[in-house]
């Protein structure tokens, strides 16, 4: 290297350091890398470990609830054939063919003497499937009626074992009658035992406690064969442990390594005469193959590193002498540049200042010096400390032009600044320069520029911009700066979150004050509140006017809590009254005139200035309506429940245009589960929310008037399908069940448009049944009880929707022409909890018999409550239990396809 000689040994130190550095980061790397390495391949053979017990956890629910099936099956079974049953041959068989259906686990459920001789079975094979003598040997010796007997495998078929699941037939006096049998289909179990093997080199088992298996996946007769003969060192230590479930790794019977997960299957209630366990295996040198992998391309890696760190390092000290050689000219080569930028400034008006940013020296020349007032000699000895003299304000800015530069060499540095001038007042001076000398290291070691006095321009543009941003009658700032200021307020806000304020007042009839006493005194009211505005604000405050009689007042910092805003809020609000409020004199005359004031708060909540300054002008009219001469707050709820309500209705508007409405299908069932009738209900298909039910759309369409369109669709739509299924027997007989809202049964015509659509549609109006509630009874009785009588005399039926929940009078409900009540889902729900609820269920069903009535019980979820409804007496029911609501297409009715297809 060509260092000169007292240099050479801090370079060679540096070397030094750097190579010994650079090995300190490869030895490290090495050992994390290691580190991570071994911490993966623990982390992935624990993760294995966890999802085989998943697995494992998932064969042994879905084995239980096989097993719980059959158990129940075979208690069928036994029941049916005790030898006091009233079910012939023909009816037993038929009951094995339907629980076997049921059970797809079954390939055959029998019934057996005590002797192993086949009774009967699910079809006319007699002794072809129960040929295991072993088996059979041991029926007699079953004598507890409520232990569930499981068989040994037995391989009937080469390759096809069978395991049997027996439950004893018992005579009266307690000896064996034979069992009842179920033939397991090991193919459906193969199928469950598969789903858990999620990797190619995966094996599962069930093993009973006796160590033989009686389920090998993926098949393999041999080693079922084998099983006693050569027994699992697995299942052994498994049971050895005593725990519920194991993982342990290993060799297997033929001295393979093997990774298995054993877990103890607790059929609790079954009554399983052996204990069954879940096996499931890996071999580790699969598992293995992720983390060897990783850690050879780890390993290429950390050597692709080192060789590349290794190389650049070198290349660095190659190339760094000539680095030095290269500054060195170019730090010569600014110095003359610097020479002829000051030579060529002497003509100029332009002040030359040079900075030693290694020892904070600023120097200036004899015309810098001059614009503060200074001689050369003066000025140097006071700039050595000449941050004092720059203007506390611009300083932030000034130090951010020069951080600019220092950290992008590329950017000039400027910056406009005042300075405090030797006889006490602020001069407006424009710097500019940039660093012409850096270190090796490239750290700034000096600067040189050229300012210049701007005083005159920056007087000129605060003239120019109090034109552009205050008003030219009170001297307040206008819009304009008004909405810059809301600006910097709401974001202040946001950061900050103290609560701001906007107050917009008008004066109360100063139109009448111009008209009767002209222009000229107008402005001087204006004058005088804009005078009293200032007068009860803080110089922190903003008061601007808009434009006429306008002014706006804006607030900050009115505190972190929203009551404590609303009180300071209020305080300004009626100050600014009370002053306003006060007589005014104009030219000896005597004047009174108020404000309306209209207030609205904004925090850390998006706004936007439109928005407040229109809230603002809301709550001010809203004082207005009060009668004048006092302030309103504006609520920013009431302008949410506005845009959404206003929202949803054009939403509605267009969804009625759009075809965006369907109706959906709830059934209606008889006491024996047959389907009689539905009710329709309506459904929303809105493009961004989805499908939506009518509590989220029938109140505003109820405000709006919507409902009255949505309810003469839903009416068309509901007539229109029981036209559809008049064409087939299967569908001719169903009801068709309508809600109708107050204002739609209301409205004058309401009458000739459902007689209307009955005709255009050619709907039976027998069938057609309107829902009405109990609320809708409230008022205009006479006219409710006409009109329903009318239609009744055409054959539509009438029901009385949520009965018990209203406040009509029951001495009305004798003169109502209605057919129907119908239990509310609330009190169905309650009562089986509370006994008020079960008597007023009851009350209402003897209410409905009582007056020849029929009777439904909406929201019935449970079989319990179907019961319950059942022994009250109740015969019509509707809920979740039999059918959700459902587009058309998916109602459980055994109709043809043309029935369920909606008439155009």
């Amino acid at each position: 290297m060509f260092v000169h000689n007292d240099k050479k040994l801090p370079v060679l130190r540096t070397v030094k350091a750097e190579w010994l550095v650079l090995c300190s980061v490869l030895l490290v790397s090495a050992l994390m890398m290691g580190y991570f390495i071994w911490n993966e391949r623990a982390l992935l053979i624990a993760s294995n470990i966890e999802r085989m017990r998943l697995q494992t956890l998932i064969i042994d629910e879905n084995l239980s609830r096989q097993f719980e099936g059959v158990r129940s099956a075979l208690d069928s079974t036994r029941d049916a054939f005790r030898a006091n049953g009233m079910c012939t041959a023909d009816c037993r068989r038929l009951l094995l063919q339907s629980l076997k259906r049921a059970m797809p686990g079954v390939r055959a459920l029998l019934v057996v003497d005590r002797h192993g001789a086949i009774v009967s079975s699910d079809d006319d094979l007699r002794d072809v499937r129960l040929d295991d003598s072993n088996y059979t040997s041991k029926v007699a010796a079953m004598r507890d009626a409520d232990t569930l007997y499981l068989s040994q495998p037995y391989e009937n078929t080469p390759g096809v074992f069978n395991i049997k699941l027996s439950m004893a037939l018992m005579h009266a006096d307690g000896t064996n009658n034979g069992a009842v049998i179920a033939i397991l289909n090991p193919e459906y179990f193969d199928a469950v035992m598969r789903s858990a093997l999620y990797a190619p080199d995966m094996n599962s088992a069930i093993i009973e406690d006796s160590g033989r298996r009686i389920l090998y996946v993926p098949a393999d007769p041999a080693a079922m064969r084998r099983a006693l003969t050569l027994p699992d060192p697995f299942f052994t230590r498994h049971q050895r442990s005593g725990r519920a479930d194991t993982a342990f790794d290993g060799l297997d019977a033929h001295g393979a390594p093997r990774l298995v997960v054993q877990r103890t299957m607790f059929m609790g209630g079954l009554g399983l005469d052996h204990t069954l366990v879940v096996s499931l295996g890996r071999d580790p040198a699969m598992i293995a193959q992720g983390w060897r992998s990783m850690a050879w391309s780890s390993a290429l890696g950390w050597l692709l590193f080192a060789l590349c760190a290794t190389g650049t390092l070198a290349l660095v000290h190659r190339r760094r002498q000539a680095l030095d050689d290269l500054a060195r000219l170019r730090a010569d080569e600014q110095a003359a540049a610097a020479e002829k930028v000051e030579l060529a400034l002497n003509g100029a008006n332009l002040g030359l200042w040079e900075w030693d940013m290694v020892a904070d020296v600023r120097s200036v020349d004899a015309r810098s010096a001059a614009m503060l007032g200074y001689t050369l000699e003066e000025q140097n000895r006071v700039l050595l400390d000449w941050r004092p003299l720059v203007h506390a304000d611009d300083m932030p800015g000034l130090d951010a032009a020069l951080a600019a530069h220092l950290a992008d060499s590329s950017r000039s540095y400027e910056a406009e600044y005042r300075m405090r001038h030797r006889a006490g007042h602020w001069v407006w001076l424009q710097s500019r320069g940039r660093v012409v000398d850096r270190a090796p290291d490239s750290t700034p070691l000096r600067m040189l520029g050229t300012r210049m006095d701007i005083s005159a321009r920056k007087l000129a543009e605060a003239e120019i911009a109090h034109l552009a941003f205050y008003d030219g009658l009170t001297n307040l700032p206008n819009r304009r700066l008004l909405l810059d200021r809301l600006h910097h307020a709401i974001a202040k806000a946001g950061r900050s979150a103290s609560h701001g304020a906007v107050l917009f007042v008008d004066l109360d009839n100063f139109k009448s004050l111009n008209d009767t006493m002209g222009h000229d005194m107008g402005d001087r009211l204006l004058e005088m509140v804009a005078f009293r505005l200032q007068e009860v604000t803080r110089e922190t405050d903003t008061v601007a006017r808009l434009g006429g009689d306008e002014f706006v007042i804006l607030l900050e910092d009115l505190g972190t809590e929203q009551q404590a805003a609303l009180d300071n809020a209020a305080s300004v609000a009626g100050k600014v009254l009370e002053a306003l409020s006060r007589c005014y004199l104009l030219d000896g005359h005597e004047l009174l005139s108020t404000p309306s004031i209209g207030v609205v708060l904004f925090c850390q909540e998006h706004h936007t200035i439109n928005d407040l300054l229109r809230q603002a002008d809301m709550a001010m009219y809203e004082a207005k309506a009060a009668g004048r001469a006092t302030f309103r707050f504006f609520d920013p709820r009431m302008q949410v429940a506005l845009d959404a309500s206003a929202s949803l209705e054009n939403d509605l508007r267009f969804a009625l245009a759009g075809g965006q409405f369907e109706l959906y299908y709830q059934p209606v069932v008889d006491v024996d589960g047959r389907v009689k009738g539905v009710e329709a209900l309506l459904r929303w298909n809105h493009p961004r929310r989805g499908l939506t039910g009518p509590g989220d759309f029938i109140p505003q369409a109820e405000k709006s008037g919507l409902i009255l369109e949505l309810g003469a669709w839903v009416l068309e739509q509901a007539c229109a399908q029981l036209v559809a299924w008049s064409v087939c027997a299967d569908t001719a007989h169903l009801t068709m069940a309508v809600n109708v809202s107050a204002r739609q049964f209301r409205q004058p015509h309401f009458v000739e448009q459902v007689l209307r659509v009955l005709e255009q549609t050619g709907a039976d109006p027998r069938l057609l049944k309107l829902e009405l509630t109990e609320s809708m009874l409230l008022a205009d009785m006479d006219e409710v009880i006409a009109r329903m009588t009318t239609l009744k005399a055409h054959g539509v039926g009438f029901s009385l929707d949520d009965f018990g929940t209203g406040y009509s009078s029951l001495s009305y409900l004798k003169l109502l022409p209605i057919d129907q009540l119908k239990i509310d889902r609330s009190f169905v729900h309650d009562m089986l909890h509370t006994r008020h609820a079960s008597s007023i269920v009851r009350a209402i069903v003897t209410l409905a018999y009582s007056m020849e009535l029929d009777v439904v019980a909406e929201g019935v979820e449970s079989r319990e409550q179907w019961s319950a409804l059942e022994a009250i007496g109740c015969n019509t029911f509707q809920g979740h239990l039999f059918g959700r609501a459902a587009p058309l297409m998916e109602l459980p009715l055994a109709a043809p396809a043309d029935c369920n297809a909606l008439v155009a």
